[in-house]
């Protein structure tokens, strides 16, 4: 990919003891972080693990071409990494250096990468927070605090934040709180993740590893700044979970300051940088764009297809947990005709998922009328390129429609199946008629095969009036059985012309409506 024409990302990799199980680096840029549990590489033939020894894995040009910040981080990042921490992010300005990135690249990967494409790489996810205590595992809706730290409180490594006082002058104090409650919101738009603001932050030391989320004291994450390099270079860096904490460079005032699309650099910055913050990693595609390639793009705002899958597999969709009955999610709230789907209604969503083998989602809906209900259960996700980061471009199509097999049941309040809909293979749809002559509650339950991934889905539910016929015709009282009162009141309906009456439906009243109606009291009721 040619320098001259995106926004670079730079990052560091995670590490902790464990094999690698991720990791996309490649030859020309860097990225905005993988996690990969893995233990540091030495130095071919040299049987040490060196510290502060950028010589070791940087040419004499590579580092002529760092300004003293910029190696100042790299030590400091080498040297967590060898007492056993986690490594945080780097994004790099759009104007760096291509020697500077290529200097990040290729430090970064001699330490610890492997060049292997994928697509979403989601690596961890939060097991802690505040609000929702421990135990969260793969697919669970997850609640993350966040504040901001006080201008002054210390960051391990940089230094006094300064990061309030920087926004409100280069934004506006009035301006850029709600512009990071978007830049969070979007996660939370597409997943199962939420962020509330906590707005109480003691300026307890911004460490690596930090100290965890307290409700009422400090964030799940936090968010600071001070000046890292200055103008260009490095635009932010950030921590995997459990921390998820993010450092702004606030030498780059231009750059953030910039309004253009409603402070969309901000914006793109801050919810890239979230995403590593919930864990995940960078991909690389020639035929889509993503925000969790190592690029900032700012021809679009938020996750895309491939960023949404990550989230959702680590931390469900935006209906998690409806995975029963009771828990299902209310299709009527929507319902065009009410509160109850009657003819002519219908509802359509998109975005939500299957996460794993053990998934599955309900979707409860009450008729207010007899119906026949048409579903169509639709993956989604499209066929994209991926390849790994930095590997020049190429690489294998990825069918995000084909991952799971998916289907659905209907049933009733009772639990009774009244439709097991199953008939096409993986990245095809499912469609059914059912009709549904009993006016109550039912639930749509979308299911897959056995399988630990995840398939994206959309679910359209269209309704059309069903005409029941009455299985006890002659039975004009309503009582259930059939008798002299039945006939007095067929007789008086006849002669009053009532359409009910006209038991030979032609729009006339005559003697053949009464033999139709002596043939139908015969017949008696079921």
């Amino acid at each position: 990919m040619a320098i001259t024409t995106r926004t670079i990302l730079i990052s560091t990799l995670a590490l902790s003891s464990g094999a690698a199980i991720a990791g996309e680096h490649g030859e020309s840029y860097s990225t905005c972080g993988t996690e990969a549990h893995a233990q540091p590489r030495q130095l071919l033939g040299a049987g040490i693990y060196p510290v502060d020894s950028l010589e070791y894995r940087l040419t004499p040009s590579q580092i002529e071409a760092l300004n003293e910040p910029q190696k100042d981080l790299l030590k400091y990042f080498e040297s967590k990494v060898f007492e056993g921490e986690m490594a945080p992010h780097v994004c790099m300005h759009p104007d760096t250096d291509p020697e500077v990135a290529q200097a990040f690249e290729q430090f970064l990967n001699d330490m610890w990468f492997e060049n292997t494409p994928n697509a979403f790489i989601l690596s961890t996810r939060w097991t802690l927070t505040a609000t929702n205590g421990s135990g969260l595992t793969q697919g669970d809706p997850t609640t993350l605090t966040y504040s901001v730290i006080p201008d002054g409180t210390n960051i391990t490594g940089e230094g006094a934040s300064n990061l309030i006082s920087f926004l409100n002058t280069r934004i506006g104090s009035g301006t850029w709180p709600g512009l990071m409650q978007t830049a969070l919101d979007a996660w939370g738009n597409v997943s199962g993740l939420t962020y509330v603001l906590e707005p109480t932050d003691t300026g307890s030391t911004m460490s690596n590893p930090g100290p965890a989320g307290v409700l009422g004291v400090r964030g799940d994450v936090r968010i600071g700044g001070q000046f890292i390099d200055g103008n260009s270079g490095v635009l932010a860096y950030n921590r995997f979970p459990n921390s998820g904490d993010m450092v702004i460079d606030t030498g780059d005032g231009s750059f953030y300051g910039s309004s253009s699309g409603n402070y969309i650099r901000f914006r793109n910055v801050l919810t890239h940088e979230a995403g590593h913050g919930i864990g995940l990693s960078h991909v690389e595609s020639d035929s889509d764009r993503f925000l969790m390639e190592p690029f900032i793009d700012t021809s679009f705002t938020g996750p895309q297809m491939d960023d949404i899958r990550g989230a959702q597999r680590g931390y469900g969709d935006i209906d998690e947990n409806n995975n029963s009955y009771a828990q299902g999610t209310d299709l009527n709230g929507l319902a065009l005709g009410g509160t109850a789907f009657e003819g002519g209604d219908f509802k359509v969503i998109s975005f939500r998922s299957i996460d794993d083998n053990s998934d599955v989602d309900y979707y409860r809906l009450t008729t207010g009328e007899p119906v026949t209900m048409v579903v169509s259960v639709a993956p989604q996700g499209g066929s994209y390129q991926f390849t790994a980061q930095g590997s020049g471009g190429g690489g294998s199509f990825f069918n995000a429609d084909a991952v799971l097999d998916l289907n659905f049941r209907v049933i009733n309040s009772s639990g009774t199946t009244i439709a097991n809909i199953d008939n096409t293979s993986a990245g095809s749809s499912e469609f059914a008629s059912v009709e549904l002559p009993d006016v109550g509650d039912y639930a749509i339950i979308i299911d897959s095969n056995n399988t630990n991934n995840i398939q994206l889905y959309g679910l359209t539910v269209s309704f059309t009036t069903l005409d029941v016929p009455d299985e006890c015709p002659a039975d004009f009282t309503g009582e259930g059985d059939l008798n002299f009162l039945d006939v007095s009141a067929f007789l008086s309906a006849f002669g009053n012309q009532e359409p009910e009456a006209d038991f030979q439906p032609d729009g006339n009243f005559n003697f053949l409506d009464v033999s139709a109606y002596l043939s139908a009291y015969g017949d008696g009721c079921p």
